[in-house]
């Protein structure tokens, strides 16, 4: 669990609450030494952590005979749907 005082929190609170959702991180804020709130997700996403997303994708099956078929689907796909491009650029 992180923990970081008021001042900072409110340099960059819309970071910090995105941080919260997207990764799933606890944040206890304090004021002097004295932690005054804890600031955590309202419902978990997943139960799969960030920091535990290596150990995750290493975990997975490996392809077998089956990688040339799904190179063709990727592909397949890639060409089919064009990218998204962005509104802002």
């Amino acid at each position: 669990m992180c923990r970081i005082t008021i001042a900072e929190a409110e340099r960059d609170f819309a970071n910090l609450v995105n941080r919260v959702y997207s990764e799933g991180i606890q944040v206890d804020l304090q004021r002097d030494d004295k932690v005054i709130a804890h600031l955590s997700p309202a419902a978990p996403r997943s139960s799969l952590k960030v920091r535990d997303l290596n150990a995750f994708l290493l975990a997975l099956p490996k392809l077998q005979d089956d990688a040339d078929a799904f190179l063709n689907d990727v592909r397949t796909i890639r060409r089919d749907i064009p990218a998204e491009t962005d509104p802002w650029a």
